[in-house]
């Protein structure tokens, strides 16, 4: 839906038959950008010799220094300002099918004279190189190849209206269909030998206006009105110029006296494009910043610009000023804003431009549509940085040191081969009052799935848990944390925290290829791998729960010893309940006995602490209710998981068969959890990124400590430890971008509403450029 403020235009404006300006790029004589243009506003751009004219970022796009020394400076400098316009449309050719069509045209050179002189007396340079590497033929599909587009790639020339026919042709092209976004540029680089050190480039990059306003796009201008021809054999040229310019005017369908003419002055050779490319670039810039209007005018900016060949070839184009669009609430809130480069070099300059360009931003509501235009706007490539932030304050104070926040890709990688990411669900533990509310209350769809959990936990168990995920007053806090105590309400509040955030994840495009649990934690493992329903494992849990509160007195502690070691010294109904690391050992069993132990080899130097957990889980303790469980079970209906899952109890993958059986359940709740095990599975499953998916940092601190995994794999948090007060959106947007930067595709529309934000201007790619030096005259 077209988000249109109430119309500016006549009644007749018709959104579908015009084009917008959506994206520009300019390099014009020491004007190295459209920013630097834009500043400097000079009326004759083409002052000067063009900035690096002969140097260029060949790495970038692919192409040997041998082939770039061949290559006409035009062609570099507008594959260049292609690329950049491109991004300043924040339109990515890689991540949708858009058809996207280029028509360009440059001017006449003797580039390849030179090459051809200087090929003389080095063979290996033979013509037909020469003729590809110069070609005005080439100019539009070079482009075109290089960036992968797939519409028409149509070279212009038609000298000093080179420009405008090549926006006219594009214009045509969208409105009839041929393509769904168009490139339109010219460029003209001369040498020293010409005379004329200037020159110039300018792309623009043009869509449909309803499409335009649709997609959120930022809007320049909108091509209101062109024309193209040549003087007739019996008028003078100013006659067939006036004719036309009256053309474009009938076209666009507004009056002369309601536009501004915009003057394109004479060429510095015969077939220089650059006066016309600048001074559209000017036209568009005026009616996009200006105030100027002829006196007496009301309605949007509107300008003119016109310009002409050798042999009567006349161009016109009149532009507007964009439609005024309706109002949108700003989201206050914490955004995700990605990044990369093809260079480690690049990439901290990619952060140190966007950085500076968020501390000239006018304010905080601006910043989502950074983050939008970054997400979407933007090949993915293989050095990767983000930053999580409120505001551009904070968004460029943290842009200012990117070895915070960077990862490279692992060699070989690709965004085609993401690491397959593993959800970690923690047990018992990490519960605390206040779980997630950040979350809860920044993002709708997690609340409205929490709650949706909540009110069925209610309905079949009569127990309220929505106080302890967002308590209101000091009232409620108590309250909740009265709940947190009650080991029924804080195993379900996790479990359910576990499941929503699961779901959340999965939503955002963060799609599990296995899941692992940790105790409690495996029945949000195996509920999200569809072993058993959300439903059945809320029974489950209430009926593990209950049994294990029925148990004899137990104790736990932590023991400083290898299994092996640990074994022989334990005394009768003492036995090991967690393995967590090579020497990091719980024991459990009844009350006295687990005390004794501790009593007695602390004093004898081993290292071990009682634990302040009640009960004793996975102890010998559990046998007395194995049977009522197994009885409970049998009412369960399980189904084969479609997620392959890690077993806590045996450490390796689950059998499909077996996991979906009381008898597993049973040995889940009695034997050890044997973590260290089930580390060293995932040290060998496909250098895997392992997402902790539940409250506080309990597996991702064993994961870290693990000799390999810590070096090897992506290691993840999604909600702070509960004395940890980074607050839970910036932490669980952390984990999304470190898992962006290791090349899992995020599906980025879902961490929006659903009106999209706007997409927005940012700074271009900072390209890394070799000089190639202009062969001899």
């Amino acid at each position: 839906m077209t988000d249109l403020a109430p119309a500016h235009q006549d009644p007749g404006f018709d959104l579908d038959a015009h084009v917008a300006v959506v994206g520009m790029a300019a390099r014009f004589g020491q004007a190295a950008d459209l920013d630097a243009f834009r500043d400097g506003h000079a009326a004759d751009a083409t002052a000067g010799p063009l900035a690096e004219a002969h140097a260029f970022d060949h790495r970038f796009f692919g192409i040997s220094p041998r082939e770039s020394a061949i290559l006409d400076p035009q062609q570099r400098v507008l594959l260049e300002c292609a690329q950049h316009a491109l991004e300043d449309a924040a339109h990515d050719p890689a991540a949708d099918e858009a058809v996207v069509g280029v028509y360009a045209g440059g001017a006449t050179t003797g580039h390849a004279a030179r090459l051809r002189r200087q090929a003389a007396g080095s063979p290996p340079t033979d013509d037909r190189q020469i003729r590809v590497g110069t070609g005005a033929d080439f100019l539009a599909s070079r482009v075109a190849y290089k960036l992968g587009f797939t519409g028409p790639a149509v070279s212009v020339q038609a000298a000093g209206a080179t420009a405008l026919v090549a926006v006219h042709t594009a214009v045509q092209a969208l409105l009839g269909g041929e393509c769904d976004l168009a490139l339109a540029g010219s460029v003209t680089v001369h040498t020293p030998a010409s005379g004329a050190p200037a020159g110039g480039c300018a792309v623009s990059v043009l869509k449909p206006l309803r499409a335009a306003l649709d997609d959120g796009d930022r809007i320049y201008a909108v091509v209101r009105g062109t024309a193209v021809g040549t003087t007739g054999r019996d008028e003078s040229a100013d006659a067939g110029r006036a004719r036309l310019f009256r053309d474009a005017l009938a076209v666009s369908g507004v009056a002369a006296d309601t536009v501004v003419g915009v003057d394109t002055p004479e060429g510095l050779s015969v077939t220089d494009t650059t006066p016309a490319a600048a001074a559209f670039v000017r036209a568009v810039l005026a009616v996009h910043d200006g105030t100027d209007r002829p006196d007496g005018a009301a309605g949007p900016r509107r300008a003119a610009v016109s310009a002409s060949g050798h042999f009567g070839t006349h161009a016109h184009a009149i532009v507007e000023q964009a439609p005024a669009r309706a109002p949108r609430s700003t989201v206050d809130g914490w955004q995700l804003l990605p990044y990369s480069a093809k260079s480690a070099a690049a990439l901290a300059a990619v952060a140190g431009r966007l950085g500076r360009h968020l501390e000239r931003g006018t304010g905080a509501e601006t910043l989502q549509d950074t983050a939008w235009t970054l997400q979407t706007g933007r090949t993915r490539y293989g050095h990767r940085g983000f930053v999580v932030a409120r505001d551009p304050a904070e968004a460029a104070a943290a842009l200012a040191d990117v070895k915070v926040r960077t990862t490279e890709r692992s060699a070989g990688g690709s965004a085609g081969d993401p690491p397959p990411v593993v959800f970690t669900f923690p047990g018992h533990g990490g519960q605390h009052v206040g779980m997630a509310q950040g979350l809860y209350r920044l993002d709708p769809r997690f609340r409205a799935e929490l709650d949706a959990c909540v009110a069925h936990v209610r309905a079949t168990a009569d127990i309220d848990l929505g106080g302890v995920f967002d308590p209101e007053g000091e009232e409620a806090r108590e309250a909740a944390r009265r709940s947190v105590a009650d080991g029924r309400i804080a195993q379900l509040a996790v479990f359910v925290l576990e499941y929503a955030l699961a779901k959340t994840l999965v939503r955002w495009g963060v799609r599990p290829a296995a899941v692992v649990g940790h105790s409690l934690g495996g029945y949000a493992a195996a509920c999200v791998a569809g072993v058993f329903s959300f439903p059945d494992a809320v029974r489950m849990i209430l009926k593990r729960t209950e049994l294990l509160l029925s148990l004899a007195p137990g104790a736990m502690a932590a023991v400083r010893l290898p299994e092996a070691e640990l074994l022989p010294l334990l005394p009768e109904g003492v036995g090991i309940a967690v393995i967590s690391g090579p020497d990091q050992v719980t024991v459990s069993g009844p009350r006295e006995a687990v005390r004794r132990f501790v009593e007695e080899h602390a004093a004898k130097g081993l290292e071990t602490r009682l634990l302040k957990i009640p009960g004793a889980g996975h102890s010998s303790l559990v046998d007395a209710v194995l049977d009522e469980y197994a009885a409970f079970l049998a009412d369960i209906a399980f189904h084969r998981p479609t997620i392959r899952v890690v077993s806590d109890t045996t450490g390796t993958w689950a059998d499909p068969d077996e996991i979906g059986t009381p008898g597993y359940w049973c040995r889940h709740m009695r034997h050890a959890v044997r973590y260290h095990d089930v580390l060293e599975t995932l040290n060998a499953f496909q250098r895997c990124a392992l997402v902790e998916v539940g409250p506080g940092t309990t597996l991702t601190s064993l994961a870290r400590r693990h000799a390999d995994l810590r070096h090897s794999h992506p290691i993840l948090q999604t909600l702070p430890h509960p004395t940890d007060e980074t607050p839970d959106p910036k932490v669980l947007l952390s984990a999304l971008g470190g898992l962006w930067a290791a090349g899992v595709a995020i599906e980025w529309a879902a961490l929006h509403p659903p009106r999209a934000p706007r997409r927005t201007s940012l700074p271009g790619y900072p390209y890394e450029r070799t000089g190639f030096t202009a062969p001899a005259a």
